[in-house]
């Protein structure tokens, strides 16, 4: 082998690689306390550059997704879809004082698969300095604000 061909090997092995911590959270369909999205499930991925939550419903109808991150020592940001099946979406970040300015939450429907895929730009949480989270995700009604449904974990995901 020559050196040439040794020192590329020692550097492809050495190369940081971004990878994501996750988890899923699962949940029994049917146990919603009224009509609206039933979770199924969550996947909650907590890598490097961005924040990717997957969520599955029972059945796609209109409703407001929020998911919860508490990072340890930064508090508690909630990444909010309103989605109107025969309308346009809203999607916000907010923290305990309100809406926090920032260009990249994206929500994804899949109304076919009743899924949302959310992600948001991890210099969008508190300015990309945080490590591990603790999710939750609740479903309530649409402009409604009644708790449709609730998943959480006293799990912490690794930032990746």
């Amino acid at each position: 082998m020559s050196v040439a061909g040794l020192v590329a090997g020692l550097i492809a092995l050495s190369a940081p690689v971004a990878y994501a911590a996750e988890t899923t959270l699962k949940d029994p369909s049917g146990d919603n306390a009224g009509p609206g999205l039933d979770l199924l499930s969550a996947n909650i991925q907590n890598d490097d550059y961005t924040m990717t939550t997957s969520v599955d419903y029972r059945v796609h109808r209109s409703g407001t997704t929020i998911v919860g991150l508490k990072a340890r020592d930064r508090g508690v940001l909630r990444v909010v879809n309103q989605h109107d099946t025969g309308g346009p979406d809203r999607t916000l970040l907010l923290d305990k004082d309100g809406r926090i300015a920032c260009d990249g939450p994206l929500a994804v429907w899949n109304g076919n698969k009743a899924q949302l895929t959310l992600s948001v730009p991890s210099t969008c949480l508190w300015q990309g300095n945080y490590g591990a989270v603790r999710p939750w995700v609740l479903t309530e009604g649409l402009n409604s604000g009644s708790d449709i449904d609730f998943l959480t974990t006293d799990g912490w995901i690794a930032r990746g």
